[in-house]
């Protein structure tokens, strides 16, 4: 009897050995995907955080016809019933995509509101686009940024809009 008792012994040790051996296995597994998930993630932000620095989104009074920037500033007069500008965006390569969203932000003391998102068709193989008749209501700090479609930012830039 007590060799029964030994081998069974021996037996649930080793299957508790085993168990502890594969689900520590299992733990290493999925801490070494998470690493490589964040790895991951880690680079798309500087990926995107690279490509949106050299972008630059800038304003302007008129944007002409023959291709004419008229008015370039960081502020801008309206009326009382408001007033609109345009949003120049020039990129370091191609866009890449056929349509963006320009987001408008209004920066005040009590943190900031979307005042509007507007989207607009592009050509995915041009790297300088104008976005016309950005409108305004209030004066204020406005923060414009142009996102791709699937949400991540181009270009951003800050606009003082003030009342006549």
């Amino acid at each position: 009897m007590p060799k029964f008792t030994d081998s069974f012994r021996f037996l649930i040790a080793f299957g508790i050995s085993l168990t502890l051996l594969i689900a520590c296995g299992d733990k290493k597994d999925s801490v070494d995907s998470k690493k490589e998930e964040t790895t991951k993630e880690e680079t798309k932000k500087e990926t995107t955080t690279s490509s949106s620095a050299s972008n630059q989104l800038y304003f302007v009074e008129e944007y002409t016809k023959d291709g004419q920037e008229v008015g370039k500033s960081e502020k801008f007069f309206i009326g009382e019933k408001g007033g609109y500008i345009t949003a120049m965006l020039r990129t370091s390569q191609p866009i890449g995509v056929g349509a963006v969203d320009v987001r408008i932000e209004r920066e005040s003391l009590d943190g900031t509101e979307i005042v509007s998102t507007t989207p607009f068709d592009v050509f995915p193989d041009k790297s300088y686009f104008f976005f016309d008749k950005i409108t305004f209501y209030k004066s204020g700090d406005y923060k414009v940024t142009v996102f791709k479609k699937d949400g991540s930012p181009v270009a951003a830039g800050t606009v003082r809009i003030d009342y006549k």
